[in-house]
């Protein structure tokens, strides 16, 4: 098969992080793969090894040798969500080729288009308004439109199947971390050391960015690590990522004291050296029209640290044994993360348990391998289906699509 990935941002979104994976994964299984991006190819470099071909959007169009070795067409084109770009340049695509279409959901488009817009948009259709929905955000009425217009759908989540058409084959694939990276390791005290982390303090990691849609919960995060250290519980929170969004205030000098900041880690291959010097790793949140769709991308790589892990019961934290594969609360706030940071600190044998049942877990659902084995076979399902036709195909190309991205990871 040929098989073309599009990406709604560069290399360095989180979601890229899958899309590389997935398409290394299928070369291996002799598919010509290759991912295209609307801009900033070269952002690549921060993935590690890379098997297939790459291009941004303006560069996608025959001959097709420059992706795939036939020369001929994609085969399958999946959508790596129906955000507005990703949507417009899909039907670019479709005007000079024929392919089955796939769209990939990983989070609940309408909630995050109404956390990002405020009250410009009610119960998923918009109102009038005098602006168009930004490339980067999925428009309410016509992501749904291109879901009935798609070959098949895969979902991050079983919640997502909600949004899929009736009658439109769909299956759930989850993501993986790599093997290589991610790994049982013991607590890496040289680079504590090098990072001032008091000897005796409780280190508690994080890694992702923060956005309209989860600036509440991160908050909490640093809310609970002041709580501790005023309790007299020695806590450091190392944090990884860059801020979309202003969560702690014009006055955050109570929160930030106890917090090392490290900002964009670059290469994601760095990252599991910041994850190597946790104690407990935390997913604040709780069930909410945003935590229920999703599967944060960082969670594969935290079951895959072996650590004791603290969940909200809401996506992953649905799927796992609570006291076994991790702690798993109905709501992962302050006052449940200080609660549950102290029990931990005071049951070793538990704190053990925890750490080899995140492995076990990581190993049973988050092995790219298997999981991409699945992806393949639903691409089997859909092939020889129907194309992708639509009637703003005729309306000719969008220049507004390969020119003009706005910037989110």
């Amino acid at each position: 098969m040929n098989i073309l990935f599009v990406l709604y941002y560069d290399f360095s979104a989180n979601s890229a992080i899958h899309v590389h994976n997935f398409a290394n994964q299928l070369t291996k299984l002799q598919h010509a793969t290759a991912v295209a991006v609307p801009r900033n190819k070269d952002s690549i470099s921060v993935l590690g090894e890379r098997l297939y071909s790459i291009a941004e959007f303006a560069e996608v169009a025959p001959p097709w040798r420059n992706l795939f070795p036939n020369g001929r067409s994609p085969d399958i084109v999946h959508a790596w969500t129906p955000r507005e770009n990703v949507r417009r340049f899909c039907q670019q695509l479709a005007s000079i080729s024929r392919f089955n279409l796939i769209v990939h959901l990983e989070d609940n488009e309408e909630a995050i288009v109404k956390a990002n817009l405020g009250g410009q948009f009610q119960n998923g259709a918009t109102q009038k308004s005098p602006f168009e929905v930004p490339l980067h955000l999925s428009h309410p009425e016509r992501y749904r439109q291109f879901l009935g217009q798609a070959s098949g759908v895969t979902i991050i989540m079983d919640r997502l199947e909600e949004f899929v058409p009736e009658g439109t084959p769909s299956v759930v694939v989850w993501p993986g971390a790599d093997p290589k990276l991610f790994q049982p390791r013991g607590r890496n005290e040289v680079f504590r050391r090098q990072l001032g982390i008091p000897l005796n303090s409780t280190v508690l990691c994080y890694a992702g960015y923060v956005n309209a849609a989860n600036a509440r919960e991160v908050r909490s995060l640093y809310l609970a690590v002041a709580m501790l250290n005023r309790e007299g519980t020695p806590t450091t929170l190392v944090r990884a990522g860059r801020d979309y969004y202003p969560f702690l205030g014009s006055d955050d000098q109570w929160a930030r004291k106890y917090c090392l900041e490290l900002g964009y880690v670059k290469k994601h291959t760095d990252i599991p050296l910041v994850l190597s010097l946790a104690d407990i790793l935390i997913q604040p949140g709780k069930n909410s029209n945003f935590n229920d769709y999703r599967l944060p991308s960082k969670l594969p790589e935290f079951f895959a640290m072996a650590r004791p892990i603290i969940l909200p019961h809401t996506n992953v934290g649905r799927f796992v044994k609570h006291g076994e594969h991790a702690w798993v609360l109905p709501k992962v706030d302050a006052m449940g993360i200080v609660t549950a940071v102290q029990y931990l600190q005071k049951n070793h044998s538990l704190v053990k348990r925890l750490s080899e049942g995140a492995r076990e877990f990581y190993e049973k659902h988050f092995q790219w391998e298997m999981n991409t084995v699945k992806l393949e076979q639903f691409y089997r399902t859909v092939l020889g289906g129907k194309h992708m036709t639509n009637e703003a195909i005729e309306k000719g190309p969008d220049p507004a699509v390969f020119t003009h991205c706005h910037a989110l990871s």
